[in-house]
């Protein structure tokens, strides 16, 4: 009787998800955080890639990838936030693509204008 109540106690243990087993780890290729920031250049020239690629207007990837990642000016990131949120909202975002335009005019890399 013991053995089997001991049996069936590891089971509802395993069954629950509490195991000795340590969770796995995270492969070693694995981006950080500090791997997967941006230069004000970087982000502006991924930016202007993503303007060009799209006929002049940014796409919602492209600037989320960049507010999550400038870590150099953070009023860079705050600019693609606030046009994240106005294009969800709204669909366009004419005043933060602008100061994002000044940004990275100031970092020398051109933004073209749709």
């Amino acid at each position: 009787m013991k053995a089997f109540l001991a049996t069936a106690t590891a089971a509802t243990a395993l069954a629950a998800g509490c195991s000795t087993t340590p969770p796995p780890r995270a492969p070693a290729h694995a981006v950080t955080p500090q791997a997967a920031s941006l230069t004000t250049r970087q982000a502006c020239q991924r930016l202007r890639a993503d303007a060009i690629r799209d006929k002049g207007t940014a796409d919602l990837p492209a600037l989320r990838y960049i507010a999550d990642r400038v870590t150099a000016i953070p009023r860079l990131a705050m600019d693609a936030r606030d046009a994240v949120k106005d294009i969800g909202h709204t669909g366009i975002a004419p005043v933060p693509l602008a100061l994002l335009k000044d940004d990275c005019a100031l970092a020398g890399v051109d933004i073209p204008v749709p």
